[in-house]
């Protein structure tokens, strides 16, 4: 059990100050803990120096204030001028499952972007601020990137099922062919993109498969139907809970105070274990296309506005001609009847992602 159940970076001046909320069902921090806070959290300060430097490598921490669910029950300045964290060990590499993503100098979007990463690439991870993890560029240099288009280097193993399958450069038949696997063939699964698996081949080299031709052999086994039907019930449950949340515009999380329509969607399949590119458009280009009478719950939706294909609104199916979405400022999440003519005329596609 561990000791905190959460934590997070408040700036703090030239620094951070870190929150830390304490597990209140271990038995240190019992009410016996509560009666003399200030001196029981000063036991945990080397604690929190650890967790200092195995998360926040290189950041400025001034203090440390301990949290029992809402109640701040003691701060501890860190003594000897502020205290910055040393270098963490590496992390599992990550996979970016974005089309582009910034690299920035600092964990927010108002630091500047030093660098972008492409999909697929895959980096080290070696810290992490609230949604940001702070990773290590080829060339050395560190940097910050969004948690929401990064996925963990997968440990599973695929194995072929198809006759022959193609080994593309990329994740899609657009993409030259590079190598070539038998059935029966057995390979590690290093990510993900869309309807493709990322694999890395026996001489070292990484490329990308159709999920259709890979079966994936995930730890603990079960049902592969029961699993994607649960995925797909996760992500309308999510989406149904925040119905009458309000429009906001960039908001993609409940603690942003609201959604746009692409970050509910985001939001939904995160909670169900997916990861969505952020924009609309970039979302219609992950999963396997479905024809508007072909759709199913969780599917995704995508319209054009102004009715010339180009992307700008999306919403998730939820069956019987009904789609959950945000839709506009001053709106709020909504179930919307797309069975109308004015859905029809500015539909584009829909896409399914678990499949």
């Amino acid at each position: 059990m561990d000791w905190y159940t959460s934590y997070r970076l408040v700036e703090d001046g030239d620094g951070y100050t870190l929150e830390i909320n304490l597990n209140k069902d271990m038995p240190e921090f019992a009410e016996e803990f509560l009666s003399n806070a200030k001196v029981n959290a000063l036991k945990l300060e080397d604690q929190a120096k650890k967790l200092i430097q195995e998360k926040f490598s290189g950041m400025k921490i001034n203090a440390v204030k301990f949290l029992v669910g809402a109640i701040a029950v003691a701060t501890i300045p860190l003594y000897a001028g502020t205290f910055t964290a040393s270098a963490a060990p590496a992390n599992a590499t990550h996979t970016v499952t974005a089309s582009r993503l910034n690299v920035r100098a600092g964990p927010s979007t108002s630091n500047t972007i030093i660098h972008a990463l492409w999909n697929g690439n895959q980096v080290p991870v070696i810290g992490e601020s609230g949604n940001w993890y702070q990773i290590r560029l080829s060339d050395g240099r560190t940097g910050w990137v969004s948690k929401n288009y990064m996925a963990p280097q997968r440990g599973n193993s695929g194995v072929v099922t198809a006759t022959k399958l193609n080994v593309r450069t990329g994740p899609s038949t657009t993409h030259s062919v590079m190598h070539v696997l038998w059935n029966g063939n057995q390979v590690p699964v290093i990510g993900e993109s869309g309807n493709w698996y990322q694999i890395r081949l026996s001489d070292g080299r990484t490329g990308w498969v159709s999920k259709t031709y890979l079966r994936v052999n995930q730890p603990g086994g079960g049902n592969q139907q029961s699993g994607t039907q649960q995925k797909v019930d996760k992500v309308v449950a999510t989406a149904k809970s925040l119905l009458g949340t309000p429009y906001v515009y960039g908001g993609e999380s409940p603690q942003e105070g609201g959604f746009d329509c692409s970050g509910l969607t985001q939001y939904a399949y995160k909670q169900a274990g997916y990861t969505l590119n952020r924009i609309s458009a970039d979302q219609a280009k992950q999963g396997t296309a479905v024809a508007w009478n072909s759709m199913k719950p969780g599917d995704l939706v995508f319209f054009s506005f102004n009715m010339n294909n180009k992307i700008d609104h999306v919403g998730i199916y939820i069956g019987n001609g009904q789609m959950i979405h945000s839709p506009r400022t001053g709106d709020v999440v909504k179930t919307t009847n797309i069975n109308v003519s004015y859905w029809q005329q500015r539909f584009v596609t829909a896409k399914r992602i678990f499949t």
